[in-house]
Order: C-alpha cells, then sequence, then structure tokens
C-alpha cells in the first residue's frame, strides 16, 4: 500500500488506486498520514476533520468514515484505544519519503557530493504530482500543505544550487529562470538565478532580474530587497562578483598520438547528418552523456538505442556521432547490418571496417576468429566511434565490440538486446504532437505550417508520432506545393489508403512494418492478424488465447513476442495488475491489410470464440456485483471453456476487471458486427448490461453497443434478439432519466417479445413500463402493467413489480398496503440472496414510516439500507438511501451530520451525471433549510429542484416541490398551483394538505426540529 499526499490524497494498493470515498473519509485519512504509526484520539480526529465545531454526531461520523476507509485500508487502519492509527511505513508513505530525501541531498550537499544530491534532489521533487494535501480543506490541511510547498521550494532551491556547484550553468538556469516566475518574491532564488546568469556571461539580464525583484518587493510588500540581495547586485554591477571555478569537466580526450601510428587511416564513414534533426534533446543527452563520461574502467561504453521501426533510431545513433567527432579524433565506423534487403553477417562487416582502417583486402584473415583478433589489435589504441545500425540480435553484434575502452559504440535495433553486457538501453517513444508539428515544419517550412496550423496538426496526428511517416508526409508535400495542407490530411483520413498514402520513394511505413513482419512464423503472423482486425483500444493477453484457441500462457509468450518485434505495444499494468497491451494505428491498419489472406469462415469462427469468453468472464464478474438492472440473458449458442485461471482474475476483483476491460469489449462488439459475426453478440450486450454499465452510469459505452447489436438483430430479422435489446435500451434511457424514450423502448420490446412468445422479456418489459408511468404519476396504469408483469415473470421481475406497487401505494396514502407490498419485495429479494434489491425495499419501507410519522423506525431502516448498499459496492443506490437517512434524520429532529451528509449525496449524484438524484438532493437540501428556518437558501434551493424536476417532467415531484417553495416563500399562488397538481394526480398530499396554508405547512416542517 502507498499513501500518497502529495498532490490529491490518494492510496494505491497493488498498483490499483483504491476509492476513499467523500472528502471527509479524505480528510480523516489525511490527518492520519500526517501523525503516522501514532494513535490520534477519536476527540482530536473529530476536531481536525471539523475544525472544533463539530456535530453531535461526530463521533458517529468519525466512526462512519473509518469504516469507509477500512474497506479500503484494510489492516493498515488500526483501532487502538483512545483511537485509531494508520500503520504505513515511512517507503510507502510520499510525505515521509520525500523528507528523507531531502535530508539526504542536504547532508550530501554539505559534504560537496553535488552528483549524489542532485539525484536525491531530483528524486525528492518527482514525489510532487500537485499541490500537497489537494482536496483537502480542513485548517490542518492548509498549514501543512503551506509547510511542504516551502520544503519543495527549498529542494528546487538546492537542486539548482548543485547545478551551479557542478557547473551545468544552462540547467541551473531554465530551472530557477522558471522558479522565480513563479515565485517572485523568493531571494534566494533571486540570488542564485543571478550568479547563474552572471556565470554564463550574461550580466545584463542578471542585473534585471535584480531590478525585476526589487519591483516586485515594492509592489507587493512595500520593502527593498534584504543586504545579501543587494550586496550581489553591487559585486555584479562593479564586476567584483568571483565565481568559483567550474568543477573538472569529464571529457575524453585523446591519448598522445605515439610515432608509429602516424600513419593510421582515419577513417570518416558515417551517412550524412539529418540538417532539420528535431526533438530527441534528452535521448541525444543520453547517449552524448555516456560518450563524455570518462571512462576509467576496462569495458566498451556501448548504449543500445532500440524503438518502433521509424522512431527515428538511425537518425539519432548518427547525429550523436557526427556530434562527437572531435572527442573521438580516430574517426567514425558506420554499418547497416540489415543493408541491401539482407542481413550482413560479422565476417563481412569485419572485412569493411579493417580496409576503412587501412587493412588492404589481402592482409584481411579468412578465418572468423583470426579476422576478429585483427579487428580488435587494430583498433586498441583508437578512439573510434563506431555506429551499429539495424541489428538483429545480439549475435549479429558481439563479433564487432572493439573491446577498447576508449572506443564508443552505438547500437541500434527494433529488439532491445538486454544480452549485450553493459549496455545502456535507450528506448525511443514516438514524438509529442508538439515535437512532430516542429519537424513537420522544419521540413515542408514554417510558412506552410503557420497557414494551415489545424491541418498540420491533423496530419502529425494521422502520423501517430513516427518521424519515418511525418517525413514521409514531409516529402509528399514539398513534392506537391501546390497543394494544401488539408488535402494531405484529408488523404491520411482515409484508413484504406493511409499506409500508400505514407510512401515516397525510399521513404515508407509499410516497408518498415514488413522487415518485422517477416520474422513471424505462422501462428505469430495469425496472431497480428486477429488481433489487428480486432482493433481494440488495448487488452490483455488472454484475449489471443480463445483468438488462437491456445492456453493462456502460450498466448502471453505469442503477444509477448509481438511486443519484442514492435508489433505491439506495452502501454502499462491495469487495476488488477495485468500487462495492458495496444497497436499503433499505422501498426494496427498494417496488420488488417495482411489480415486479407486469413480464410474469412477461420476469422468469425475465432472472433466467435472470443466474444463467446468475453461474455462467459463478464457473466462471471457480474455475478459478483449488485444487480441493477433486469437480466435479459437470452441462451448463448456457442460453449466455450474457460481458463479458471481468468475466472479467477474476474471473481477476486469483478470491479476492477470489468473497467480494465469495458473498452476493449465495447469495440469488439463493435468490430463484430462488422466482421459479420452476430449470433452471440445479443447476449453479451445484454450480460453487459446487469452491473459493469448500469451500475456506474456509464451510459455511452451501454448506448453504443446496444445500437450494434440492435442494427444486428434487425438486419437478420430477428424479433427475439430485438425484443431483449429495446428492452435494454429502454433500462438505459431510463437511467438517463429520459422517460418519454425509455417508455416507447419498453412499449416496442413488449410488442416484440409477445409476438415470438418470449414471456421473459415481456415480463421485464412490462416491469419497465410499469416504473416509467409510475414515476409519471400515472398510477392506475402503472399498477396494470405491474400486476401483469407478477402474473409472467420470476421472482426477480415479481420483487421488482412488488417494489412499483409498494411506491404506488405510498403515493397514494394507502402506508399499510405499501408497507405489506415492500415486506413481500423484501422477502422475495433476501430469498434470491439479492443484497441490493433488499437493500432497495428497505429504503421503501423507511419512506413509508416517515410518511406515517415513525421516524426512529426510518432513520434504522435508512441507515441498515445504506450500509447493505455500501458493503455491496453500489455507491449511487448508497446514496439514495444516504438522502432518504439525511430526510429522516431531521424529520426526527436530528440536524447534526445532515449537511455533510447531503453534501456528500450531491457529490456522488453530480460526478454519475444522475440528474433525477441530483434533484432529488438539491430538494431534500431545500427542505432541510426550510426546517431549520433558512428561509431565503430554502427558496433559493427548492426553485432549484423545481427547474430540474420541471426539465425531467415528473409532475409529482413537481407537486411536492412548489408545496416547499411555497411554504418558504409564503407564496398562496405557487401553494395553490401545488394542490391542483396533487388533486389532478390524486396522490396522498391531497389529504394532507387539506386546510392547510404556507405557514401552517411552514410551521410542521420547523416543528421537527
Amino acid at each position: 500500500m502507498r499513501a500518497l499526499a502529495l498532490g490529491p490524497v490518494e492510496v494505491w494498493v497493488d498498483d490499483r488506486q483504491v476509492n476513499l470515498g467523500g472528502p471527509k473519509p479524505r480528510t480523516l485519512l489525511a490527518a492520519l498520514l500526517l501523525q503516522p504509526r501514532q494513535v490520534v484520539p477519536v476527540e482530536r480526529l473529530i476536531d481536525l476533520i471539523w475544525d472544533e465545531s463539530p456535530p453531535q454526531t461526530a463521533g458517529a461520523l468519525v466512526h462512519t468514515y473509518v469504516s469507509s476507509l477500512r474497506r479500503a485500508l484494510d489492516k493498515a487502519l488500526v483501532t487502538r484505544a483512545p483511537g485509531y492509527l494508520l500503520d504505513v511505513k515511512p517507503e510507502d508513505s510520499d510525505i515521509e519519503l520525500f523528507g528523507q530525501l531531502l535530508t539526504g541531498a542536504r547532508e550530501a550537499e554539505r559534504e560537496h557530493g553535488h552528483e549524489e544530491a542532485m539525484a536525491k534532489y531530483q528524486q525528492a521533487l518527482g514525489l510532487w504530482r500537485g499541490p500537497a494535501l489537494h482536496g483537502v480543506e480542513a485548517s490542518f490541511a492548509r498549514g501543512r500543505a503551506v509547510a511542504l510547498e516551502e520544503s519543495r521550494l527549498a529542494a528546487e532551491e538546492g537542486l539548482g544550487r548543485c547545478e551551479l556547484a557542478a557547473d551545468r550553468v544552462e540547467d541551473a538556469t531554465a530551472r530557477l529562470s522558471a522558479l522565480a516566475n513563479a515565485h517572485p518574491l523568493r531571494e534566494e532564488t533571486r540570488e542564485l538565478l543571478m550568479r547563474a546568469l552572471y556565470r554564463g556571461g550574461r550580466q545584463a539580464d542578471a542585473l534585471a532580474v535584480y531590478r525585476d525583484a526589487r519591483t516586485h518587493l515594492l509592489d507587493e510588500l512595500g520593502i527593498e530587497p534584504g543586504e545579501k540581495l543587494r550586496d550581489l547586485h553591487t559585486q555584479i554591477l562593479n564586476g567584483t562578483l568571483e565565481t568559483p571555478s567550474p568543477a573538472p569537466r569529464k571529457v575524453v580526450t585523446p591519448p598522445p598520438v605515439r610515432p608509429e601510428e602516424e600513419t593510421h587511416v582515419v577513417p570518416h564513414h558515417l551517412p550524412p547528418d539529418i540538417s532539420d534533426f528535431t526533438g530527441r534533446e534528452e535521448a541525444l543527452k543520453h547517449v552524448l552523456g555516456h560518450a563524455d563520461c570518462e571512462n576509467t574502467g576496462t569495458a566498451t561504453p556501448t548504449v543500445v538505442i532500440s524503438g518502433f521501426g521509424g522512431a527515428g533510431k538511425s537518425a539519432l545513433a548518427v547525429h550523436a556521432a557526427h556530434l562527437l567527432r572531435k572527442a573521438y579524433p580516430d574517426g567514425q565506423l558506420f554499418a547497416d547490418l540489415r543493408g541491401a534487403g539482407r542481413d550482413l553477417d560479422t565476417h563481412e562487416v569485419l572485412g569493411r571496417f579493417l580496409g576503412l582502417l587501412g587493412v588492404p583486402s589481402p592482409a584481411q584473415p579468412d578465418a572468423a576468429d583470426e579476422r576478429r583478433e585483427l579487428y580488435r589489435r587494430t583498433v586498441a589504441d583508437r578512439k573510434l566511434v563506431i555506429v551499429l545500425d539495424n541489428a538483429r540480435n545480439e549475435q549479429q553484434v558481439r563479433g564487432l565490440l572493439p573491446g577498447n575502452p576508449n572506443c564508443f559504440v552505438i547500437i541500434t535495433s527494433r529488439s532491445r538486446l538486454t544480452g549485450i553486457e553493459g549496455a545502456s538501453p535507450l528506448e525511443l517513444d514516438f514524438l509529442t504532437q508538439d515535437v512532430a508539428v516542429e519537424m513537420l515544419a522544419r521540413i515542408i517550412g514554417d510558412a506552410r505550417v503557420e497557414a494551415e496550423p489545424d491541418a498540420a496538426q491533423r496530419i502529425c496526428q494521422l502520423c501517430g508520432g513516427v518521424p519515418l511517416a511525418l517525413r514521409a508526409a514531409g516529402a509528399k508535400l514539398l513534392a506537391r506545393p501546390h497543394w494544401p495542407l488539408k488535402t494531405l490530411a484529408k488523404r491520411l483520413s482515409d484508413e484504406r489508403r493511409r499506409l500508400d498514402e505514407l510512401a515516397v520513394g525510399d521513404l515508407a511505413i509499410r516497408s518498415s512494418l514488413q522487415l518485422n513482419y517477416a520474422e513471424l512464423d505462422e501462428l505469430h503472423r495469425r496472431a497480428f492478424h486477429l488481433l489487428s482486425l480486432l482493433d481494440l483500444p488495448d487488452f490483455g493477453s488472454w484475449v489471443a488465447a480463445p483468438l488462437l484457441d491456445v492456453p493462456a500462457d502460450d498466448a502471453e509468450d505469442i503477444v509477448e513476442h509481438l511486443v519484442d518485434l514492435r508489433l505491439v505495444d506495452v502501454i502499462g499494468v491495469d487495476q488488477i495488475g495485468r500487462v495492458r497491451y495496444r497497436f499503433h494505428d499505422l501498426v494496427q491498419l498494417f496488420g488488417a491489410e495482411q489480415a486479407a489472406a486469413e480464410d474469412a469462415d477461420a476469422v468469425t469462427t475465432a472472433v466467435s470464440r472470443t466474444l463467446a469468453t468475453w461474455m462467459a468472464l463478464v457473466e462471471a464478474g457480474s455475478q459478483c456485483l449488485p444487480r441493477v438492472t433486469l437480466g435479459l440473458r437470452p441462451q448463448l449458442d456457442l460453449e466455450v471453456e474457460v481458463d479458471p485461471r481468468l475466472a479467477e482474475d474476474v471473481e477476486d476483483d469483478p470491479t476492477g476487471w470489468l473497467r480494465s476491460e469495458t473498452a476493449a469489449v465495447v469495440r469488439a462488439v463493435e468490430r463484430a458486427h462488422d466482421l459479420g459475426v452476430d449470433e452471440i453478440t445479443t447476449t453479451l450486450i445484454t450480460s453487459l448490461l446487469s452491473s459493469p454499465f448500469a451500475a456506474r452510469n456509464e451510459f455511452g459505452g451501454w448506448q453504443r453497443t446496444h445500437e450494434v447489436a440492435l442494427r444486428s438483430a434487425r438486419s437478420r430479422g430477428n424479433r427475439r434478439a430485438e425484443a431483449v435489446l429495446l428492452a435494454g435500451l429502454g433500462q438505459l434511457r431510463y437511467e438517463q432519466d429520459d422517460f418519454t424514450l425509455a417508455l416507447e423502448n419498453f412499449q416496442q420490446a413488449a410488442a416484440f417479445a409477445e409476438e415470438v412468445g418470449d414471456t421473459s422479456t415481456l415480463a421485464v418489459a412490462l416491469v419497465g413500463m410499469g416504473t416509467v408511468r409510475r414515476d409519471l404519476a400515472e398510477f392506475d396504469e402503472a399498477r396494470a402493467l405491474l400486476d401483469r408483469a407478477v402474473e409472467l415473470g420470476d421472482a426477480g421481475v415479481v420483487a421488482a413489480a412488488s417494489y412499483g406497487v409498494g411506491a404506488i401505494l405510498r403515493d397514494n396514502g394507502d402506508l399499510s398496503a405499501a408497507a405489506e407490498a415492500f415486506e413481500r419485495c423484501l422477502r422475495l429479494y433476501r430469498e434470491l440472496n439479492d443484497q441490493r434489491g433488499a437493500a432497495l425495499a428497505l429504503r421503501g419501507l423507511s419512506l413509508c414510516h416517515r410518511a406515517s410519522g415513525e421516524h426512529a423506525e426510518a432513520v434504522e431502516l435508512s441507515r441498515q439500507a445504506e450500509e447493505i448498499l455500501r458493503a455491496a459496492g453500489d455507491e449511487l443506490g448508497a446514496t439514495y438511501a444516504g438522502q432518504s437517512l439525511a430526510k429522516a434524520l431531521f424529520r426526527a429532529g436530528i440536524t447534526e451530520g445532515v449537511a455533510d451528509l447531503l453534501d456528500g449525496c450531491l457529490e456522488v449524484c453530480t460526478r454519475q451525471h444522475d440528474r433525477f438524484g441530483i434533484a432529488l438532493v438539491t430538494r431534500t437540501r431545500g427542505e432541510f433549510a426550510l426546517a431549520e428556518g433558512r428561509l431565503d437558501e430554502a427558496a433559493k434551493l427548492l426553485a432549484s429542484s423545481l427547474d430540474q424536476w420541471t426539465e425531467l417532467g415528473l409532475p409529482i415531484w413537481r407537486a411536492r416541490t412548489l408545496r416547499d417553495l411555497a411554504a418558504a416563500t409564503s407564496d398562496a399562488a405557487t401553494w395553490q398551483e401545488a394542490v391542483d397538481l396533487f388533486t389532478a394526480l390524486n396522490s396522498r398530499e391531497v389529504h394532507e394538505l387539506a386546510d392547510l396554508t404556507p405557514e401552517r405547512w411552514a410551521g410542521a416542517v420547523r416543528l421537527h426540529v
């Protein structure tokens, strides 16, 4: 477990961020984290969390927050009288680790170990992710955050000091300039920056820094600069500032030339450098840094540059070698180990190198060992840069390593070549968008890019940051100076033509990819084809198992081999600790192009098998999560055997697994439709409905998959599948609070289900229609639909319908019958072992008791519902239970903690884009303000809620909000509008409000408090 506070307060377990709940649990965690391994009494925690103004329920709320955090922190959160402690190791707390590194850096700096100090300062600063304790608003956190920020700035200044001491003037200047701009009143920063500028020969700029500092200090604080800064200014002005002698640079210098060496040939065998070399500053610094380091050992300094084909490995190596010509005066050797379309063997390359070094062919031995020995003797006392470009493997380069510590070797390869002992690895990534645009501008000219910046951005985006692709695009634009940039951007946007467009002369992405593709055997080639056809945004290696019908371990090896060949990229580790992979866009297009040779039936079978496996795993995950929607599960035609280890991954962390796989499975469904694989698509979609989308309000993926599957069902005339999908879309629209469209989808589903005799789907559609009409206050129609669903449906449908019947009876004022319906609902859900359903039934019972004035019972039932839903992982359901708990509390005369509870509810509903929930909680906050006599605030909140209910088109909620708004404003017209609406709806409020006025209703509400 890692507890992080140098930025937003977060906790990570096994590379997975855990949910800490709302702001108050996060504040509690921060309070414990700032006193690690120490018991913090409950009373102290209450003072810290509420800034010494706690509610009367503070003790219970602390217990609730601890329970919430313990689910995330497990054994790290320890109960120990009289409070709690956070048992976190110092190395697992970024605050403590920062402090240790800062102390170590300062000690090293005092001992003049500037390199060690710089490393520790950089490590310490690398821990920061943003403002310390971000998101925690309590005063203790704000105070500590200020102190931590001061330490961070001191670390920045310390790093700048050490850079100056190590004669890294340019680095120090850049760092201190940024720091001074961000914090213009820090005199220590200004002093260091002035020294750096003066050391760099920029006396005028150093003096300008002083003038700027003085202006800020006078304008903002009304004071002059301190004596130290004034003295430094005077010394710079007079030219009397003494600067320390720079630390000796570790530059490799050539040894004196011996007389017998004077006749040696000095080869200059590098390809021409690139005049428009762009970006790669850090990579270039890495290469040159290894060359500049004085080599006191006996091994040859070697850098291996690896990366995607076309990433610019050769360009970087050649550019670096040109820059090193003076440091290595005995020459430069270069060999393209895949030149002329074939691999060059060691014997041939050694012959070329010996010839360049002045050894004529007749003097070169034929025996491989003897030729290697002659090569090493020839270079033994020379300082050479040797570039071995485009190596296939370690064996190809071992015999070319000189064995001379005075030489420097740069190797480029698409593989990492980790078997070369002592070599420094350098991985080249793709260019960032900004650097890509800069490169394009250098190729075609700034004027064309500046004239069409959007088109230039689009071209670079479609080239995917690959330098070779950008060069091909630039060459095409140079060859067609009359083309607007948008013409090429448009042509590149056509995926079928993109690889063709990125080919000009010998600049061709397709040819570059063909080199690696040629190394694939039949199995790996098939894997590459099928994964490219699926075109997933990212994927786990397990996907290759059903695709190829091989075991999961073999699938991982296959995908990793594609990684080694740069055909697949590793993008990180997902929430459950598995490696995730993806294709670069250009590689995916190439793979799909090559996959045209695959048998269409074999592709269909492989993709069907993969989707069936996905469906089985999603089903397994859904079974472990609360069911939010009624199940729609048609029979699956294709049987698959799922690896038990894959199922265990899902069952161990269903939420994490589903979050990791959702984007991929949505795309897989879309591709299944494109590839003509329709038989199981409907089943897969309905499997997804049960929790992953509905529980987290992931409407986008939910809608995409359903619409794709619906097109498939309609194209095949499959009425049964269409009914299932329309019912699923109805559930989606209901969760989106689009009641009109939800009702339309449910009605269509019911008609098709009745037509094909699918009573299960018909019953689900009837419950959906009944639920929508209940929310629209069409109680008679709703009751008829729900009663019919009870006749047709299984136990789950009957339970859901019973909930709806209970709600209708409650709204009609028959509270006794409503309670019986909710009791029946509760019993059925418990028999089904459906904890979420049981909790919703408890909440429904709580509302009955509250309407009857039995507030203590209402509080207890809502509390039970909230605890069950939170334990089940249903955040939104727990939020609704929290809302009903808050209302029951203040109706019972308990107001402490209610505001915090409602604030937390509103935060969840807003984050999950739940419009009904936002309107409901806003109204409850207005009722609470009304109960406490805060009439202006109540009126504002209730007016906002009224607008939201009007937008949602829910009349009974409009009426209830109008009633309370009238009470807050003493507005008789608004009161009458509410009464008229209740009368039209025939709801229980008609009798509750008889003979009441707005003022009397306001008094009745305030009476509870």
